[in-house]
């Protein structure tokens, strides 16, 4: 309760511009729309690398609503390989294989601003589907196709999985927030920023908030997938 109440007081001290519903674009099919605008970016509470909590911004952009699968990644690599029955299933790649993926798609990946608008809306959420953590709401042994009954709640703006599935990789090099002075080593353009947990960790590690780091020529064994985005203006 003290956590709730201290977040939600934090929230209320930043200004949001408002999204009017007047002209959203119909998305191409499979992908959701998420309008230009300001939201509340980081946190106050969670790991250094979050703060300082702000207020950023994005242009309207698509975004997918699910995590790019097996099936699809086939398609762009016929040279994949998986196991039967896990064609729909999220893949799990290198960052240079999904943006290589995105390319081809006509598509390309999210930056961490878009990845994370899209996860929490603009009302500061911690989780994709609110406030309060939800052990049902998180796909821990990764055994479900997406879009089955076992999906969970969705973003605000209509994506599916965006914790607790596999971690999601975005565009953006590692590295720290405009008015961060924490030191970090592995702050450069080393790493390439991951989000959204995975099926091992615990609630702190699927907060919209959360960020992580890897190699973009590895997933150093992290089961790490991606969904893609198009501008929309």
């Amino acid at each position: 309760m003290k956590f709730i109440l201290l977040f939600f007081s934090i929230i209320t001290a930043f200004p949001i511009v408002g999204e009017s519903t007047k002209n959203w674009l119909t998305p191409p099919q499979g992908m959701v729309y998420v309008p230009a605008g300001s939201f509340i970016m980081g946190s106050t509470y969670g790991d250094p690398d979050e703060r300082p909590q702000h207020i950023a911004s994005t242009k309207a952009f698509f975004i997918e609503k699910y995590e790019v699968s097996n099936a699809e990644y086939a398609l762009f690599d016929t040279s994949y390989a998986f196991e039967n029955g896990k064609e729909n299933f999220s893949v799990v790649v290198t960052w240079e294989q999904a943006a290589a993926y995105a390319k081809w798609a006509g598509k390309r990946l999210p930056t961490e601003k878009e990845w994370e608008k899209a996860a929490r809306g603009t009302d500061g959420r911690v989780f994709p589907w609110g406030n309060t953590y939800n052990n049902k709401f998180v796909v821990w042994d990764r055994t479900h196709p997406r879009g089955s009954a076992l999906a969970k709640p969705e973003s605000p703006y209509g994506c599916y999985d965006m914790a607790g599935s596999v971690w999601e990789w975005t565009d953006d090099w590692y590295k720290p927030y405009p008015g961060n002075n924490i030191p970090m080593e592995q702050y450069g353009e080393k790493y390439k920023v991951m989000r959204g947990g995975s099926n091992f960790n615990n609630h702190s590690f699927i907060r919209t908030t959360q960020r992580y780091y890897v190699p973009p020529n590895s997933t150093a064994n992290y089961p790490v997938g991606f969904r893609c985005v198009k501008d929309a203006e």
